[in-house]
């Protein structure tokens, strides 16, 4: 078996090698999620890496080679298009590849924009609305480098939810430690950023917290079981509400 699934697709869906390692059944909820919206895209296996990690710790040789050796890869597997669920990859397609590769030319979109395209040419597909209040947390990744803030916020209130905002704006929004590889390079650091950011779920009251990112979801989730406030403070990955709103069963 190649690099990709049996299908002769032009998109490619790309989970990333963290959520496919540490988030399995949160990808698995976008496949069902893309397929209940009739996209039914080439699924990229686990050994192709988009090389983000490489490049943050300074190994820029090496990202500028796996980033030509991917550009091969999908121009011969015919892939025209990414969509991307993780915040790291889709900052490594749509911009660190750009920079890298003069001749990149695949389009790469954010999954959660695809959802909400979707979505609003088809309101219907929504069975579930939830009158609740939440508070979305932005991605690092998303909100600092890439200016995606209103898609997760205008996806949310489709979806029926009211929205709490943090104090700082996404463009200020505290760092979850989860960011730049810190997770695995700095662990202890990256846990004790996390309680500070805890601290401020706390001292705001926030009950739920909506990510984007799986591994700031799996840093936060654990973060709060060791603090035991799991069940003060609820952390729900995106595709969790996505599939209870599209009436998917949860993996």
């Amino acid at each position: 078996m190649g690099i990709f699934s049996f299908t002769d697709k032009s998109t490619m869906y790309f989970p990333g090698c963290y959520s496919q390692a540490h988030a399995r059944d949160k990808v698995e909820n976008y496949k069902k999620i893309l397929r209940k919206l009739g996209i039914n895209p080439v699924i990229a296996e686990e050994k192709l890496c988009c090389g983000k990690i490489l490049e943050e710790a300074g190994y820029e040789k090496n990202f500028r080679k796996i980033a030509r050796k991917n550009l091969s890869l999908l121009r011969e597997n015919k892939i025209k298009k990414i969509i991307v669920s993780d915040p790291k990859c889709f900052l490594s397609f749509s911009a660190d590849y750009k920079n890298t590769l003069p001749d990149w030319d695949i389009v790469c979109e954010f999954i959660l924009e695809t959802i909400l395209r979707k979505l609003l040419e088809n309101p219907k597909i929504i069975v579930n609305t939830f009158l609740e209040q939440v508070t979305y947390y932005d991605s690092c990744y998303l909100s600092r480098s890439l200016n995606i803030e209103d898609c997760p916020r205008a996806l949310l209130k489709l979806l029926g939810y009211q929205l709490e905002e943090l104090e700082f704006n996404p463009k200020e929004n505290l760092c979850c430690g989860s960011c730049g590889g810190l997770n695995i390079t700095n662990k202890d650091l990256s846990e004790k950023i996390c309680s500070y950011f805890i601290k401020e779920l706390k001292r705001r009251n926030i009950k739920k917290l909506i990510v984007s990112s799986h591994e700031d979801y799996n840093l936060i989730k654990t973060t709060l079981q060791k603090e035991d406030l799991q069940e003060k403070i609820q952390v729900v990955d995106f595709s969790d509400i996505l599939c209870k709103s599209l009436g998917i069963k949860l993996e």
